[in-house]
């Protein structure tokens, strides 16, 4: 106290969640199902969606994604663990709120590339992005690799 901070500002890590928070264990899952129906609900809605997620379980399983959790979690922070507040976010006026990630924001025929590139560089990401999918980031693709992992394509492919 009293003392200048000299540090630089915009390089200091920002809280994200307080687990000091008033709220009860019962009432952050509540939350979270909520916020989990309201992702289910805002693919629902939105026609790029729909095509990707063709039915409602689909949607279901995307909407439970780590995304939809950390975006839920961010808006419980953001607005100061205040429920009400918090809920009339995930909905605003417009509309529900829709988080997608690397999983969704691929199309049907960049996931079949890039396992045509894995196939053929295994885990280059560098040589898959330079011929296969140069449109996208590295960072996407690394992404996209890791939440692929989890599916039952790479199941199918490893056994």
């Amino acid at each position: 106290p009293g003392e200048s901070d000299n540090r630089n500002q915009q390089k200091m890590e920002m809280k994200v969640w307080d687990p000091d928070n008033p709220l009860t264990d019962r009432q952050i899952d509540q939350f979270l199902v909520v916020a989990r129906a309201v992702g289910t609900f805002a693919r629902a809605l939105d026609c790029s969606s729909s095509i990707r997620q063709p039915s409602l379980h689909m949607s279901a399983a995307a909407a439970s994604r780590d995304i939809t959790l950390f975006h839920a979690m961010d808006t419980l922070q953001r607005n100061g663990y205040d429920l009400a507040k918090a809920m009339s976010t995930l909905v605003p006026q417009g509309g529900p709120v829709l988080c997608r990630d690397e999983m969704e924001e691929w199309s049907a025929s960049e996931a079949m590339l890039f396992e045509e590139a894995l196939e053929k560089y295994g885990k280059d990401f560098n040589d898959i992005r330079q011929d296969f999918l140069p449109w996208k980031s590295l960072a996407s693709i690394v992404q996209f690799y890791y939440m692929w992992k989890t599916t039952d394509r790479y199941i199918q492919q490893v056994g």
